[in-house]
């Protein structure tokens, strides 16, 4: 009974905490293109979130292994492993701040590419020691801090984007505040919390198996980046040469109609693999018959979208983007297999298959990158690549879990066909 009412308890602060962070990230979102008056801030904006969320997605891969490694222990020695791995993945970030900034830092932030690169290093940076204190957290079920994480992050984030949107602030200094949040977050969490967590956990791994597992899970959530935070960074690459108000139309359209769709579900992969499907609690039956019942919902929406979400985008930019109907249905529909993918990987994850993970998210990544560049009009490429990509990596990690059940007597299996 009290592991039952542990997992209650932490789901309850969980969802308060997504809903709260959902809803101060959606008023980020409506905020942006009502008081960014100039078309291509906002766009220059909305890239700049979407390459920083696209190496937060990536990290999040971190926090996932963090969470399936780390079990309770008393009086364990200051954790060597995770300090090394933290250490040394710090400075992996750095390195790939600075190539992003060479390569595309003009594209993703206007102005000096070493401002791109620093800002974007204090944002990965930042993120990556949230990501590993949140994957302790996670596996010592301390879920009240949990909560105070997500919802400080989210908090200082959107006072500091209201203060800069009301002050009109130049691009550059409001991509520093889209960053700094996670630095602050985690320093006034750590500060609260050190005591209970140094000494407290251990990992069922040593340092290379460690790595090797969270190198898996960076590249398969780096994949699933692509699919989700990524895309408006993608379409901004590949289409930079369409009009800024059709750019705007599409990428608020993304914003707006996927969040409450995928983000609520992104924020309990941790959640899934802490405390339910660790200990082969769901079967893949099962698990089958609720990505099914999502995918129901999400149609229904789908089709709901078409009619109300064009007067809805209007409305939020003040009339000046318009979209189709037909548009804002793909979007939603896509939303809804990236968010049933988002429930596979965290059971492959729990069962060791970071593999089959990882092969299910770059697969579509990959194919949603070729459709982007397919020799057709913009609106169709679009269109294809919200779509088939996430419906075919979807196919894959559900393959995976319907053939390969967990083996009798892993401990570490927790997917049963």
């Amino acid at each position: 009974m009290a592991a039952s009412d542990s997992t209650a308890s932490g789901l309850r602060a969980v969802l308060i905490a997504t809903a709260i962070v959902g809803a101060l990230g959606y008023a980020i979102q409506l905020l942006a293109p009502a008081l960014l008056a100039d078309e291509s801030v906002y766009v220059a904006f909305s890239v700049f979130w979407s390459t920083l969320y696209l190496g937060v997605s990536a990290m999040s891969g971190v926090q996932q292994e963090v969470t399936r490694a780390a079990h309770p222990a008393a009086h364990e020695p200051p954790n060597a492993v995770l300090r090394t791995f933290t250490l040394a993945a710090a400075g992996v970030v750095v390195v790939a701040s600075a190539v992003v900034a060479l390569v595309f830092g003009g594209r993703i932030l206007p102005g000096s590419a070493v401002v791109t690169g620093v800002v974007l290093a204090v944002g990965l940076v930042g993120y990556l020691v949230v990501a590993v204190l949140s994957g302790v957290l996670y596996g010592l079920r301390l879920w009240r801090a949990i909560a105070w994480l997500m919802i400080l992050d989210a908090a200082i984030r959107a006072v500091l984007l209201t203060v800069g949107f009301a002050l009109q602030l130049p691009i550059g200094w409001l991509a520093l505040l889209i960053a700094v949040p996670f630095v602050l977050a985690f320093g006034i969490v750590w500060l609260v919390i050190r005591r209970r967590v140094v000494g407290a956990f251990r990992l069922d791994v040593p340092l290379g198996r460690f790595a090797a597992h969270a190198w898996g899970t960076v590249g398969a959530a780096a994949a699933s980046g692509v699919l989700i935070t990524g895309l408006p960074m993608l379409i901004g690459i590949t289409a930079a040469g369409s009009p800024p108000e059709t750019l705007g139309a599409l990428l608020l359209t993304i914003t707006l109609t996927r969040a409450p769709i995928v983000v609520p579900i992104i924020a309990l992969q941790s959640f899934l693999i802490s405390a339910v499907f660790r200990g082969g609690r769901v079967r893949t039956a099962r698990l089958i018959q609720i990505l099914a019942a999502l995918l129901a919902v999400v149609a229904v929406l789908a089709v709901a979208a078409a009619f109300i979400g064009p007067p809805i985008v209007s409305w939020v930019s003040a009339g000046r983007f318009e979209i189709a109907g037909w548009m804002v249905s793909v979007v939603v529909l896509s939303a809804g297999l990236v968010a049933a993918m988002s429930v596979t990987s965290p059971a492959l994850i729990s069962a060791r298959r970071h593999t089959a993970n990882l092969v299910g998210w770059l697969v579509a990544a990959l194919l949603t990158i070729g459709a982007l560049l397919l020799p057709v009009d913009a609106s169709t490429g679009i269109a294809v690549a919200l779509t088939v990509p996430a419906f075919v990596g979807l196919v894959i990690q559900a393959i995976a879990l319907t053939r390969h059940p967990a083996k009798a007597g892993d401990p570490s299996a927790t997917v049963t066909a």
